[in-house]
């Protein structure tokens, strides 16, 4: 059933480049970059050293202890240039420059004179929002020149600290750019720049479709009401045919898209609407009937629907999962539980964290970088996850990883790009993140399976414990604490609560784990068992209400590491093995634990195999813990999934898409139902079965002892629950089998 057409009026902050047909130009080919006063070839999408890679100027960073080598690239200002043809644009009225990413400060010039954004002015200032620039009336019919002057961020932010009367502990947090490339303890410090995403022209005549959006309005057992949202620019009062259509999803060519003939012989609302000059929204309320629910993976299947947007000549495609998403956030007898309920059903969240899947985010444009995307969540979802958090010191990722991850049935919990460090609060500062921030909430509120939206990583939890605070006299405390509180308890929510329908949670973590309320309260990082260098033992009595963070390192496959050493490298004391491990202290808590749990190897061959080994072992007992604790924990997201480049990390799959024991170990955990062992303190064990289906199971525990003796113990266990089916269990257990009838 559809209802009545409605019209009406929006300023919006972004365009999305749906424009009627023949009026986009791409602007990607023909570029070249300057290095000391010679042209050379440049990629984009791309960044500047891999532009120097591709012309021979500079080494491979990721190669041995290149990265060194290769810091001089951030200091120089680099200019981009293209030449095209303005014939065909000419014969539009309206045209302008649309750049999906520039990294980071940018000048835009057209023929030799200053080009000005949108906001009026000619710099940019912030990769993680798009830029537009108007064009002038007339161009030239052949080589109009377009040049890109990228300043070196790491200066600029040196000139806006010496403003402050106090020092922030790192330059990076004045400028909106990808905080990774700074450097980690996992990955390289690689300042990069350059056109990272592609560059287009749109050209119009009487009006022109910015974009699309869908709405979950409504839900219940017998309807599901989308608000289909259309944008539409106009120059001038008109009218314009609208026509929207809907109907069950299916995928085509592992896109998920339709064509329009998919869409014959179904219902459709036809109609002309009156366009005023200037920003129209259009609405369109459409009504499915016993909709069919999207469900996280190992839940149930991601139904999705498919939605057809045909505005005069421009048509959009869109695709929707019905599902009700909520956080629960309640008082209780611990003391506030920290659980997502979907489609009003508790689930336990079962994942890890993701960080950038490159060093270079342009590289993860294109095949290439879909087929990185694809490779990962697709490992993702084969090892039982549910959800994948998209940590808060990367990027705001690919429209392609949300498409993944809604067809996937991975939710996301994304952090908004803030981490590990203390922020300004300027008006100039908050109005450029209020702008990043209304972009991609409005971008990403596009996917089902967007759960929640969180303010930052560990800012609160620097700010409390990591010692900052020694360094400013009281009046800078209040100042500073004032700041974070501007920036993610009030301006962060009040753009996520009008853009989105999403939860939103302020820091993550909310306690950091020297807080005895990490353990009873909110999202919990919990890295006594790394930093603190405490055994795997204290994952069960440490365990929190949600588990964000946690993790243990260990080294890629050998091939990994081949692929950036020589013979002579390949000891853990070299130059380039120490380059390739980022923690000041990571081989010293490896040996400890190998020590306590296996045993020092005495070639690196064999140090990498027991490093994955004792990995494996820890994060498996660790996920153990936090499932058999359920209700009080429903939520174990390791750190880390992936690597940005060939390094020893906390990762799950080296940077060459090679799972470790790590991987292996997590699919078998995150079964849904498996045998959890509690240790207890006499020596005994409780055994417990965990069930994350929607419905009960009934088997036998299969338990062999050292003698070989196998005892069977039937058990029917609850659904979407931790089960304690052997108590005080004293005999010792060589392994456990699970038998399901």
């Amino acid at each position: 059933m559809y209802r009545k057409l409605i019209l009406f009026f929006l300023v919006l902050p972004f365009f999305s480049c749906q424009t009627k047909k023949d009026s986009l130009f791409d602007l990607n080919q023909n570029w070249t970059f300057e290095y000391e006063n010679k042209q050379y070839a440049a990629t984009v999408p791309g960044c500047i050293h891999t532009d120097l890679m591709n012309a021979g100027i500079i080494p491979d960073p990721f190669y041995r202890c290149n990265e060194d080598s290769v810091q001089w690239v951030a200091d120089r200002i680099w200019v981009y240039r293209t030449v095209f043809d303005g014939k065909q644009i000419n014969k539009f009225k309206h045209a302008a420059i649309y750049f999906s990413g520039l990294d980071t400060y940018a000048e835009v010039y057209l023929n030799g004179e200053p080009l000005f954004h949108t906001e009026g002015s000619h710099l940019c200032d912030n990769m993680f929002r798009p830029w537009c620039f108007p064009l002038p009336k007339t161009l030239k019919n052949k080589n109009n020149e377009l040049v890109i002057k990228l300043l070196p961020s790491e200066k600029i932010n040196e000139e806006k600290a010496k403003q402050l009367p106090y020092t922030l502990p790192d330059d990076r947090v004045f400028t909106r750019k990808a905080p990774y490339q700074s450097g980690w303890d996992w990955g390289p410090k690689l300042v990069t720049c350059g056109v990272y995403k592609p560059v287009k022209i749109i050209a119009w005549d009487d009006y022109y479709v910015e974009g699309v959006e869908l709405i979950q309005r409504e839900l219940t057992d017998e309807k599901g009401v989308i608000e289909v949202v259309v944008m539409v620019v106009a120059d001038r009062e008109m009218e314009v045919e609208v026509e929207v259509k809907g109907r069950k999803g299916e995928k085509e060519n592992g896109e998920g898209i339709l064509s329009p003939s998919n869409f014959e012989g179904v219902p459709e609302e036809r109609g002309s609407l009156y366009l005023k000059p200037g920003p129209n929204q259009i609405s369109q309320f459409i009504e499915i009937e016993n909709p069919e629910l999207w469900w996280p993976n190992g839940l149930g299947e991601q139904k999705m629907y498919d939605f057809e947007v045909t505005v005069g000549a421009t048509t959009t495609h869109k695709r929707w999962g019905f599902r009700t998403i909520e956080l629960v956030q309640e008082k209780d007898e611990i003391g506030e539980s920290f659980y997502f309920k979907i489609n009003n059903i508790p689930v336990f969240m079962k994942g890890a964290n993701w960080i950038p899947a490159h060093s270079f985010v342009s590289e993860m444009e294109g095949r290439k970088g879909k087929e990185r995307y694809k490779m990962l969540l697709e490992s993702c979802k084969d090892a039982n996850m549910n959800m994948i958090r998209v940590w808060g010191g990367g990027v705001y990722e690919h429209d392609y990883f949300y498409e993944l991850c809604d067809e996937l049935g991975l939710l996301v919990w994304q952090d908004f790009m803030f981490a590990c460090a203390l922020y300004p609060a300027d008006t100039a500062f908050l109005k450029n993140v209020k702008k990043e921030a209304e972009f991609q909430a409005k971008r990403l509120n596009q996917h089902p399976s967007l759960a929640l939206w969180c303010g930052n990583n560990e800012v609160k939890n620097g700010w409390e414990d990591w010692g900052w605070q020694k360094q400013y006299t009281s009046e800078q405390r209040v100042e500073i604490g004032k700041n974070l509180h501007t920036l993610f308890n009030e301006l962060l929510p009040e753009v996520v609560k009008t853009n989105s329908d999403r939860p939103y949670h302020p820091s993550s973590p909310l306690w950091g784990w020297g807080h005895p309320e990490c353990l009873t309260e909110g999202d919990s990082h919990y890295w006594g068992v790394w930093w603190g260098e405490e055994p795997f033992e204290v994952w069960l009595p440490k365990t929190g209400r949600f588990m964000s963070e946690y993790g243990f390192q260990s080294y890629p496959q050998m091939s990994t590491i081949e692929s950036f050493t020589l013979p002579e490298d390949r000891n853990l004391a070299s130059s380039v093995m120490k380059n390739h491990q980022k923690h000041p202290r990571g081989v010293q808590i490896i040996n400890k634990a190998m020590q306590q749990y296996a045993h020092i190897p005495d070639n690196l061959e064999d140090y990498v195999r027991v490093s994955q080994e004792i990995q494996a072992y820890g994060i498996g007992k660790a996920i153990e813990a936090h499932r058999l604790k359920r209700p009080h924990c429903m939520g174990t997201l390791y750190w880390q999934l992936n690597d940005c480049w060939p390094v020893a990390s906390w990762s799950s799959i080296d940077f060459f898409g090679n799972w470790k024991l790590l991987h292996h170990t997590v699919k078998e955990k995150f079964a849904p139902v498996i045998i959890a062992i509690e240790d207890l303190d006499n020596g005994a064990k409780n055994i417990y079965i965990v069930n994350d289906l929607l419905h009960d199971v009934k088997g036998e525990i299969m338990i062999t002892h050292k003698d070989y003796i196998t005892t069977a113990i039937p058990f029917h266990a609850k659904e979407n629950s931790s089960s304690l089916i052997v108590k005080n269990y004293k005999k010792e257990v060589l392994k456990t089998e699970l038998v399901l009838y």
